[in-house]
């Protein structure tokens, strides 16, 4: 015997607004674990990165250290440049000097320049000449001046003049 007419129909385990419901929390489930795993990945990237750049300006440091040794080097070799070319310039103006302080009368054959004074050898027509013309001014530069004469055959007078001492600026030189 039945009691109904019609056949029964299977029943669902989920209705319709509850296949809804899991499938939206499986798509929910799905998109946070995705964005999970996508955060993870990046902190793991950015961590890898941070090291890099941390290495990479450990790097550039020791490079810009290096870099300031030979900026310090090449200034240390320019002020020593910008030295020896001052000396230079001071020495050719006093050999110029020098060389302007002999009249045409006297003949050097030989000077001798360094720091503590001058040495000349020379040839002269007389011994007046000599102390008129050139150890005036010699004398005005030199603490001490020192002049031997050998007399030559022709009459003239060979003499070596050895002067020490240069007078410095602002020195007094007593008489």
């Amino acid at each position: 015997m039945r009691y109904s007419f019609i056949h029964p129909k299977p029943k669902p385990r989920l209705d319709a607004e509850s296949r809804i419901l899991a499938i939206f929390l499986v798509v929910t489930l799905v998109i946070v674990g995705g964005f999970t795993l996508f955060l993870v990945t990046k902190k793991v990237s950015m961590e890898k990165e941070t090291a890099q750049m941390r290495q990479q300006t450990r790097q550039l440091e020791a490079k810009s250290a290096g870099f300031r040794k030979e900026i310090a080097r090449i200034e240390r070799l320019a002020r020593k440049y910008e030295t020896i070319q001052t000396n230079n310039t001071l020495l050719k103006e006093s050999i110029q000097n020098l060389f302007d302080l002999v009249p045409d009368q006297i003949t050097l054959t030989k000077a001798i320049l360094d720091r503590n004074g001058l040495v000349l050898y020379g040839v002269t027509p007389s011994k007046d000449v000599y102390n008129y013309l050139l150890l005036a001014p010699l004398k005005s530069v030199f603490q001490r001046n020192v002049t031997t004469f050998y007399p030559l055959e022709n009459g003239w007078w060979r003499f070596v003049s050895v002067n020490e001492g240069s007078i410095e600026a602002g020195s007094e030189v007593e008489e």
